[in-house]
This record gives structure tokens, sequence and C-alpha cells, in this order.
């Protein structure tokens, strides 16, 4: 009696290796195929375009980001991608508008040569300007640099903000 147990639990441990095991190969199989498809995606190409779903399938070589572009690139499947879909970028509406103050800033600047106030006073001054017109402290800071920076360089800096040391 004992020996039928001992067969069956042997029976039964072998049953549930082999499902053990069945289950194993399954997620190493599921862990490839997500890897391979991570690797696709890491190197850009779109795997539910019908160019990337046959560059995915017939792919045979290192599953490394380089090895992928390049095959993807003398598929010429990159080509088509950025022809099928123009990408432009958007920058955020505050680095525009950073942007915009700064060209501002820029085009009602005074030639060094052809100022005869002080440029820290026409710094200052601009500064109060800005402040006074609601401005951040930090732009209108950037302007007083600006201004002083400006007088400083060019072929004939002012000597009011040059100095010989």
């Amino acid at each position: 009696m004992e020996e039928e147990s001992a067969t069956q639990e042997d029976a039964g441990g072998i049953k549930e290796l082999r499902e053990a095991a069945d289950r194993g190969r399954k997620a190493t199989q599921e862990n490839d195929a997500l890897k391979r498809e991570m690797a696709f995606l890491k190197a850009g190409v779109d795997t539910e375009s019908k160019a990337g779903q046959l560059l995915f399938k017939a792919y045979d070589g290192e599953l490394d980001t380089e090895s992928i572009r390049t095959e993807a690139d003398e598929l010429g499947l990159f080509k088509s991608f950025e022809e099928s879909a123009p990408v432009t970028e958007q920058a955020p509406s505050e680095d525009r508008q950073a942007t915009t103050e700064r060209q501002a800033l820029a085009e009602t600047s005074v030639p060094p040569g052809t100022q005869t106030e002080s440029p820290y006073d026409a710094g200052h001054r601009e500064f109060r300007e800005m402040v006074d017109a609601g401005r951040p402290k930090d732009d209108a800071a950037a302007r007083f640099v600006h201004t002083v920076l400006e007088a400083a360089g060019g072929t004939t800096p002012d000597q009011r903000v040059v100095a010989d040391q």
C-alpha cells in the first residue's frame, strides 16, 4: 500500500515538474519576444507599420540598437517613415517666450560707440524700466548684464567698462 502511494506521489511530482517546465519555457519565449520588440522600439522602428512588421519578422541579426538601425536604414525604413510623417519640434511655450524676449532685448540695444551715458547707468536705467513695467527681475538683471557686456565687447570697447589690471 505504501508503495502505491509513493508511486502516485512520484507521478504527481513528475507531472508538476513537467507543468512547471512548460510554464518556464512559455515565460522564456514571452520574455525573448518582449526583448526583441523592445530592441526594435529603442532603435526607432515602428513595428505597427507594414515595413516595420516585415523587418521585425525577418530580422535575424544582433538585437542591439545600432545593428537594427543599420538594417532598417539599409532597407529605407527610416526614409519612408520620415517622408510619411514629418516631425516638427515644438518648443514649450516658455522657451518660445524667453527666446522672443531675448531677441527683443537685443534689438533695442544701443551700439557702444554711440552711447554717451555710462553703460552701468544705462543698464541700471533699463533694469528699473523693466521692473517698473512688471517684467521679472531675472529678465531685468539679464538686460543690465547684457548692456554692460555689450559695451565691453566689440572692436571699440567702452573704456568705462574695461579695466586694465
